[in-house]
């Protein structure tokens, strides 16, 4: 599997965590974050390069892998190489990763934690899942040392997740005709996922939101004119997003990051092999011994549609464990990045270890949106210090 690692601008540290982050899609590289979200390094439109101005590499080792099999330069020379489970990807992620810390063994003990966004909130729940029941084992000779895991606007749970009638309604996207056929099509989805027909319910949600495998437009831009579901503001993503590629692809960079030949994949063929895996909830048992051993992160951008705070609260309030009903009873406060701000960066809760966010003005992609307020989070969520 390809990796870009970056080590932390303010050197390595016993304590300086290593951060894994992981793309969503399915299908998406994990290249599109190092390049348009919280990299060192970003594109301009003329090809260039420029320094981000606000990177998590200032204070942390990242470490970018191309995940799972078959997306960006992490490539199979079969279809059998594809993932086609949550275990798949979750096994060959866990692979790539003991692999690594068997090379960059200065790096091995340090805090580990696992970060990600949209379909993320699968892989990250599944790989973190993994490291735990690998480092129960004594025969094991590669302990990761996992402390935390991270999920923004996270794809995780889409039987409880898939509400969107009511979502779209009350922020004006929809008049109450729409309303009815988009509630209806979602109970159809939740039926199907119901009875394990998880390819159908990725049939009937394509057609209905996503859009991405059918030959047509959706349900959903048909009515709002909307060609992306990432912000509500916007009408369509910037194309600037795409700028990485031609980067990445140009000649002399394939040979300086040892891809040689190998295609760039950010195309449907890894969304096409998981079909019967997007419509599949992480178990909650392992969302509970995740939730009980490690801190935990979950932050949503205020403008999204398609994984909307909204829909993340669903399964978070029915998951059980051991600081559940604690959760149910704790109230959010308003934060800033700095006391002194006049605007306000969002809302928090924190219950024991797992950090609760909402960020204002941001969308889907918020390390992008908010790159101030998403590292002050970051930064608070590590030291798991607030200050209300």
């Amino acid at each position: 599997m390809f990796f870009w690692f970056f080590p932390a601008q303010n050197g390595n540290k016993p304590d300086t965590p290593v951060m894994l982050w992981l793309q969503g899609g399915p299908g998406a590289p994990s290249l599109f974050g190092l390049f348009n979200e919280h990299g060192p390094i970003q594109v301009n439109d003329d090809g260039s390069l420029a320094e981000r101005p606000i990177t998590w590499n200032s204070l942390y080792n990242l470490l970018y892998i191309d995940n799972p099999v078959g997306t960006g330069y992490s490539f199979t020379s079969n279809d059998d190489g594809y993932a086609r489970s949550e275990d798949d990807v979750a096994r060959d992620l866990y692979s790539a990763l003991t692999q690594f810390f068997q090379i960059y063994t200065d790096y091995a003990s340090n805090p580990f934690y696992v970060t990600g966004e949209s379909y993320g909130g699968k892989y990250v729940p599944s790989i973190g899942y993994k490291i735990h029941v690998e480092n129960q084992d004594p025969q094991v000779k590669v302990k990761i040392n996992l402390v935390g895991l991270s999920m923004g606007n996270g794809w995780t749970d889409p039987y409880r997740q898939y509400v969107y009638g009511p979502l779209l309604y009350q922020i004006g996207l929809i008049d109450d005709n729409q309303l009815f056929y988009i509630n209806l099509q979602s109970d159809l989805v939740r039926y199907a996922i119901s009875q394990k027909r998880f390819s159908d319910a990725f049939t009937i949600s394509d057609s209905l939101i996503d859009g991405d495998l059918i030959n047509t437009t959706s349900y959903f831009t048909n009515v709002t004119g909307l060609r992306a579901y990432y912000n509500y503001l916007q009408t369509d993503v910037s194309s600037s997003i795409s700028n990485y590629v031609k980067f990445i692809t140009n000649i002399d960079r394939r040979r300086q990051i040892h891809v040689g030949n190998l295609t760039f994949h950010e195309d449907n063929k890894v969304e096409l092999m998981l079909i019967n895996d997007v419509f599949q909830s992480i178990p909650s048992e392992q969302l509970t011994i995740l939730f009980n051993n490690y801190k935990i992160l979950i932050y949503n951008g205020l403008l999204d549609i398609i994984c909307a705070e909204s829909l993340t609260l669903n399964w978070i309030a029915d998951l059980q464990w051991s600081h559940s009903n604690e959760y149910k009873n704790t109230s959010r406060y308003i934060w800033k990045v700095d006391s002194t701000d006049d605007q306000i960066a969002g809302y928090i809760k924190i219950v024991y270890n797992f950090i609760l966010a909402s960020i204002r003005n941001a969308g889907h992609l918020v390390p992008g949106d908010q790159p101030r307020a998403m590292l002050d989070l970051l930064k608070r969520f590590i030291q798991l210090t607030f200050v209300k």
